[in-house]
């Protein structure tokens, strides 16, 4: 019988995953709610939110790995990775802040000079940003030297971020109502309460390192990433299933201008996040059962299936949407919480075959992914509605739709993910075979290798 090792505390290992809260609070609050103050507040067309939002995030996908690269070549005191997270802890609020602010002054100025502040600060916020994410899971893998407390890390950070999701979808809405619209103090209190959780990773503590390796060229790191053909099948596959899921782009214009009432926001955005909660503990149960590629086949299925119910039975009935979207979010969410797992996969199998472990990397492509996606579904949803005639509207302005428009808004919301879920299921069963046992036997290859080492 084996005994379970930890190097970290219970706080230390507390603290890594409380982060996770902060992080993501900020994170959903500027992918869900930017793109309506952009539209809603500083009446920036639509065609141009998604402009600002493509450009700003594909740039903020490009930083993870440039990023990635240069923590691998720096040497600082504070430790290999907890440094950039902990400057991110502060910065990253502060910038959330920035994006938000001045909304009493911009809106006299031009259309410009609004545009304008709206691109420099998501920039800024997203560069900021970078040094959040990537490092941030890389810190994982030198708190500990044990794989066992790696996963309970990387575990716990999946139900926490999940937790600061749900604070951000389902509370900032209701804050926001209550304040009269007012985004900067809204904004305000969530930025100081995801800098007091993020903060919290100060306390944890770099105990594996690599004196003398030599860091890796970057012609050598995209060799790596570009040859390792699971990796790049499941980038491909990630992109193309969260890129399509315009959910949390267009779930407050939905609540607003298809069923009237703005206020519906929280609860349709809580809804289809709350299965990921139920589901979450019961993982690794799942994937001894049915194994990781089966479960995301049939995350595909689901959202293909209910995407299709939702768009011909719901647009006349929140319940029935509500209803579907909980529904779809029970069956498609292992995809969600499972996904991280495939890239650690992929860590062995390029170490199996090449003789090489770029994790940070690894983790970086992982970032790089998830940034892209939510370019494309932030971006893309907003240029859709903005061709169809989506109108925006100042602060304290009142626009009736378009029927073409609501149209476009309904079938982008439902449509897309259908297809994308279809796209990905048919790429993930003719390119992905890394099932449980070779994964199992390459891993016990590679330690055998470490071991004669």
């Amino acid at each position: 019988m084996t005994t379970k090792q930890f190097a970290a505390t219970r706080f230390e290992r507390t603290s890594y995953d409380v982060f996770f809260i902060g992080q993501n609070i900020v994170f959903m609050i500027l992918t869900s709610f930017l793109s309506v103050y952009y539209t809603n507040a500083l009446g920036i067309p639509a065609t141009i939110v998604a402009g600002i939002l493509l450009a700003a995030r594909i740039w903020d996908a490009f930083a993870d790995p440039l990023l990635a690269t240069f923590i691998e070549r720096s040497k600082l005191k504070g430790g290999k990775f907890k440094p950039w997270v902990k400057l991110a802890s502060i910065t990253v609020p502060l910038f959330t802040v920035l994006c938000f602010g001045f909304e009493s002054f911009l809106i006299d100025q031009s259309l410009a000079v609004r545009i304008a502040y709206a691109i420099v600060t998501y920039i800024a916020w997203g560069t900021l940003y970078a040094a959040s994410d990537a490092p941030a899971y890389a810190l994982s893998t030198v708190m500990t030297p044990y794989p066992e407390e790696r996963n309970l890390l990387l575990s716990f950070n999946k139900i926490t971020g999940l937790i600061g999701v749900l604070a951000a979808m389902v509370m900032f809405p209701l804050l926001l109502s209550s304040t009269d619209n007012n985004w900067f103090i809204s904004v305000l209190i969530f930025s100081v309460i995801a800098f007091l959780t993020m903060f919290l990773i100060r306390f944890t503590k770099e105990r594996v390192t690599h004196e003398g390796t030599k860091s890796p060229a970057i012609s050598e790191i995209f060799k790596a990433v570009t040859s390792n053909k699971y990796l790049v099948a499941i980038v491909v596959i990630s992109i193309i299933a969260n890129g399509t899921n315009f959910a949390t782009t267009l779930t407050p214009f939905v609540a607003g201008d298809i069923y009237g009432d703005p206020n519906a926001t929280a609860s349709m955005l809580a809804i289809g996040i709350l299965p990921m909660l139920l589901v979450a503990p019961l993982a690794p149960m799942l994937i001894r059962k049915f194994g990781k590629i089966k479960l995301v086949q049939l995350s595909f299925a689901a959202t293909v299936v209910f995407s299709l119910l939702s768009y011909w039975f719901a647009r006349d009935n929140v319940t029935w949407f509500l209803v579907i979207t909980f529904l779809k979010g029970l069956l498609s969410s292992p995809f969600l919480i499972i996904y991280s797992l495939f890239f650690s996969d992929c860590i062995e199998y390029d170490d199996y075959t090449n003789g090489r472990r770029f994790e940070a990397i690894t983790f970086a492509a992982q970032t790089f992914m998830a940034k892209i996606s939510t370019a494309i579904s932030g971006g893309l949803s907003m240029w859709i509605i903005g061709i169809a005639g989506y109108a925006a509207a100042v602060s304290g302005q009142t626009v009736t739709q378009s029927p073409t428009a609501l149209n476009a808004l309904w079938a982008t919301l439902n449509i897309g993910p259908a297809i994308g879920g279809a796209i990905a299921m048919a790429i993930m069963y003719k390119a992905y075979d890394l099932t449980e046992d070779r994964v199992k036997a390459m891993v016990e290859a590679n330690m055998k290798k470490a071991v004669k080492q």
